[in-house]
């Protein structure tokens, strides 16, 4: 849960006020998220099981190592694809399957 906050938060995701009561206790303030249509606490973002959740995150710590230019950082521009280059690798992955079914 702590993990989601933490994107939450970098991705500047608006605080808004709520009423959700789950096992883990009650909160009154989550989160504005542009994948659900009400406030979502941490807990039940989809970040760590959902591509469509986790992309955007990647994309915008692409975003900003270009514009920063952070060093440290090189590997991740490297090692992790971006969804351009997966969508690549599946299409390239899909036609290789097709030629050889």
């Amino acid at each position: 849960m702590q993990e989601n906050k933490l994107i939450a938060e970098f991705m500047g995701l608006e605080k808004v006020a709520c009423n959700i009561g789950t096992e883990d206790g009650h909160f009154n303030e989550g989160y504005k998220h542009p994948k659900v249509n009400v406030p979502i606490i941490p807990s039940g973002m989809q970040y760590k099981y959902s591509w469509e959740w986790l992309m955007p995150v990647i994309e915008e710590i692409y975003d900003r190592v270009d514009k920063e230019n952070i060093e440290e950082f090189y590997c991740f521009k490297h090692c992790i694809p971006n969804r351009d280059a997966t969508y690549k690798a599946v299409v390239e992955f899909i036609e290789f399957y097709n030629q050889n079914k």
